[in-house]
């Protein structure tokens, strides 16, 4: 299965958030006046104890070292959504199997696909016009968990061919006396990108927009 890189970013540049790098300083600062003011009001007779101070000290170094560190970490985030971004904007114009359960027969063939997370013993795909009318019911081989592509030919329950044109489809499986429904995995060709706040998402040229995780397989 080809995938498409999946780098993680917890926020895009695009969002104008930007991490505090004065954080960490201003929490020293404060640290360090209200030190100040506390040893200067200290009483003579009772004063602060050195082992305390070190003490203290070594609190407020750990606290802005973790401050520092979550900086950093903000930055590579937004950093990493920059290049997931700028990666995902390969895909436009490339044909890619990704949630959805559109099936588009065009000159006599269709093809679609299903998510198993467990082995099934079998699996049927049923196929539906614009109206929701089931046209066509066939089995498929793909049982093994993992990702499977499958194509319709287009032949009905009845025996005739369905015209060229949208349609949409499920996929059920079963295993001993369970029965139940695979996600479903459409063909279709990516329009454009959009970054967004917890990562990218994908748009194909209908409208449908799924997350770039949600892309499972590039042609």
């Amino acid at each position: 299965m080809s995938t498409v890189p999946n780098v993680g970013g917890t926020q895009s540049p695009q969002s104008g958030i930007a991490p505090d790098d004065t954080s960490a300083q201003e929490l020293s600062d404060r640290f360090l006046t209200m030190l100040t003011a506390q040893m200067s009001n200290q009483d003579p007779l009772n004063p602060l104890d050195n082992a305390e101070i070190t003490s203290q000290l070594a609190q407020i170094s750990t606290v802005t070292g973790i401050s520092q560190l979550n900086s950093t970490m903000q930055w590579l985030g937004y950093s990493m959504g920059s290049l997931q971004s700028t990666q995902s904007a390969s895909l436009i114009g490339r044909k890619v199997l990704m949630t959805g359960s559109d099936l588009e027969l065009a000159d006599g063939t269709a093809t679609g696909g299903y998510q198993l997370d467990i082995p099934v013993e079998r699996a049927e795909v049923a196929v539906r016009n614009a109206d929701g009318t089931e046209v066509a019911r066939f089995q498929v081989a793909g049982v093994d968990a993992g990702t499977h592509v499958f194509q319709w030919d287009g032949r009905m329950a009845n025996g005739d061919t369905a015209p060229d044109g949208s349609y949409t489809f499920e996929v059920d499986v079963g295993q001993d006396d369970d029965v139940g429904v695979a996600p479903s995995l459409m063909v279709a060709q990516i329009a454009a990108v959009r970054p967004y706040a917890g990562g990218t998402s994908v748009i194909d040229e209908k409208g449908n927009v799924v997350n770039l995780s949600d892309v499972y397989q590039v042609w």
